[in-house]
């Protein structure tokens, strides 16, 4: 009990120390208060507004300068006075230990208190910047007029570096002395801050005034010296060139016509300050005088190279006709006894026919270059044409002349291959007569035969009114593989012919031995002896030594090796 009535005395005395606290701080941020209001009350702003008075506003400055002076009155008079009354009461509630309801009315006050702060520091910026209004306008009004006689004589004094620009760059320097004119007026009467708009706009004139000049000036000196001191040399050694009976492809003086029109349109457009359309007009002014220039030079180049080649593109000509003549004997010769190929002959014709062209073309630019009527770029062309179309058929006739002598290069080595396989195949006919055999497989017969034939045909070939060279040299390829084949087949055919009489006669001591032996030995003599199947003959007798002595077949095998 004793303890419970402890913790209640405490509990009492921090409660008491709480409340205390609440109202000590209360008190202090009350006294705060009362001061920042009593501060906001007092006429601080007493000076500016004098000073604004005596400047004698009018216009948009006075309407700003009046409707700031009437909030800061009504402020000071009323607002403030009604924020303070809410202090007093608030210290009153405070004094009398409610000390929550003074806390909860001094957070609305500080509220109150920053927003009427905040108030009376906007109107004192509005009474700020009418004041440096006047003070900026007048320093920046006396560079800008300083800035704007400046460029006045710059522009009327050098008129000639402007061109067609003048009397618009004038236009717009009037334009800045109407702003000055009206800032002037402005700032007389009071009105500071519409005045300062005026100075805005005359600045912004200025630096694009200035902008305009340093365009202006590069655009008129290629307008006014530079693409006329061009056209005059074009015009100058054109009139030269023409006396020295030049020819053109293209209208020279109407080209030059049409660039002296574009001037004047891009003296026009610069007159208005249309940059956009002054600097596409130049592009295709410079455009134009470069292909001017191109042109001139061209001629006067190819005149040089044509004199220069003439005599060579003539030399070539005639060699390339030559050498067509000589091979044109050749074909004509090797036509008799020959078939030649037909792609060879097509491109020899088509060649023949494009040099009567070129010796047509080139008299005809050779006697235009006498009567002075050659246009010397088409003439460059044409010989430049006339030398690559000589290179192809000297490439092509080269070609052409290998061709030949390989035919009759292969001529005569397929005239020596025929002699050869005639040989080999008698010696494969004397290889099979040594044998003495009764007769030989009907497939090795025909395929001896057909190997014959090819010879013959290959001599008749060779020997025809007309050697067709490219047939011949195909077959002799295809006879050459049928003979090697032959020649494999006789040998084959030898070898099992040998061995098979060798087992014949190793066979005789077991004839009267074993009667399925001596019937398997029958067997294999008519084959050998009346059919002529070698091959199975040997199959048959080997199989019969083999069942009644093995190993016996390989072992004669190898003494025939040896």
């Amino acid at each position: 009990m004793y303890l419970f009535i402890i913790v209640i005395i405490v509990l009492i005395l921090v409660f008491l120390w709480y409340m205390w606290f609440l109202q000590k701080r209360n008190g202090s941020e009350l006294k705060i208060y009362e001061q920042h209001a009593l501060d906001l009350k007092d006429d601080y702003l007493h000076d500016e507004i004098e000073q604004l008075e005596d400047m004698k506003l009018t216009g948009a400055s006075l309407e700003s300068f009046g409707k700031s002076k009437q909030e800061y009155s009504k402020q000071r008079n009323d607002t403030v006075p009604k924020v303070m009354a809410d202090i007093s009461n608030a210290t009153s509630k405070n004094a009398n230990f409610n000390v929550f309801g003074a806390s909860s009315e001094s957070k609305k006050i500080s509220a109150q208190l920053a927003d009427l702060q905040k108030h009376s520091d906007d109107i004192s910026g509005n009474f700020s910047k009418i004041i440096e209004s006047n003070k900026q306008n007048a320093s920046t009004s006396e560079t800008l007029h300083g800035e704007y006689e400046t460029l006045r004589k710059e522009i009327l004094t050098k008129s000639f570096n402007y061109g067609p620009a003048t009397d618009k760059l004038e236009t717009e320097l009037n334009e800045i002395a109407e702003f000055l004119d009206e800032e002037d007026k402005l700032t007389e009467q009071g009105d500071h801050l519409e005045a300062r708009q005026y100075l805005d706009d005359a600045k912004v004139k200025l630096a694009m005034i200035n902008d305009q000049v340093s365009l202006i000036v590069p655009l008129y000196e290629s307008l006014n010296k530079e693409y006329p001191g061009q056209i005059e040399e074009i015009s100058s050694v054109y009139e030269k060139l023409v006396k020295q009976n030049y020819k053109f492809n293209q209208d020279i003086e109407q080209n030059i016509d049409a660039v002296n029109k574009n001037i004047e349109k891009s003296n026009k457009s610069l007159a208005n300050l249309d940059f956009d359309m002054v600097d596409r007009t130049n592009e295709q002014i410079s455009s134009d005088i470069n292909d001017l220039y191109d042109v001139l030079s061209l001629e006067i180049n190819s005149k040089r190279n044509v004199l220069k080649q003439q005599k060579p593109v003539l030399d070539y000509l005639n060699h390339a006709k030559y050498q067509h003549n000589h091979l044109d004997d050749t074909i004509n010769r090797l036509s008799v006894n020959y078939v030649l190929d037909k792609d060879d002959m097509d491109d020899f014709k088509e060649h023949g026919t494009t040099l009567n062209r070129i010796v047509s073309e080139y008299d005809q630019d050779v006697q235009s270059i006498a009567d002075k009527s050659i246009v010397y770029s088409k003439a460059e062309r044409d010989f430049k044409q006339f030398i690559e179309d000589l290179d192809r058929i000297e490439s092509r006739e080269k070609s052409i002349n290998d061709n030949l002598n390989q035919m009759l290069s292969s001529e005569q080595i397929s005239r020596k291959s025929v002699e050869e396989y005639a040989q080999k195949v008698q010696i494969q006919k004397k290889t099979v007569e040594q044998l003495n055999l009764k007769g030989l497989p009907e497939d090795y017969l025909e395929y001896f035969y057909m190997v014959t034939d090819e010879i013959k045909k290959l001599y008749d070939g060779l020997n025809s009114e007309r050697v067709n060279m490219e047939e011949i040299s195909k077959q002799v390829i295809v006879s050459q593989e049928d003979l090697d084949n032959l020649m494999q087949k006789t040998k084959d055919l030898r070898s099992t012919v040998i061995l098979t009489e060798k087992l014949f006669q190793y066979a005789n001591r077991y004839a009267s031995k074993d009667k399925n032996f001596q019937e398997e030995l029958s067997h294999a003599r008519s084959l050998f002896d009346e059919e002529f199947d070698y091959q199975q003959a040997l199959s048959v007798i080997s199989t019969a030594l083999e069942n009644i002595e093995p190993g016996s077949v390989s072992r004669i095998k190898d003494t025939i090796s040896a």
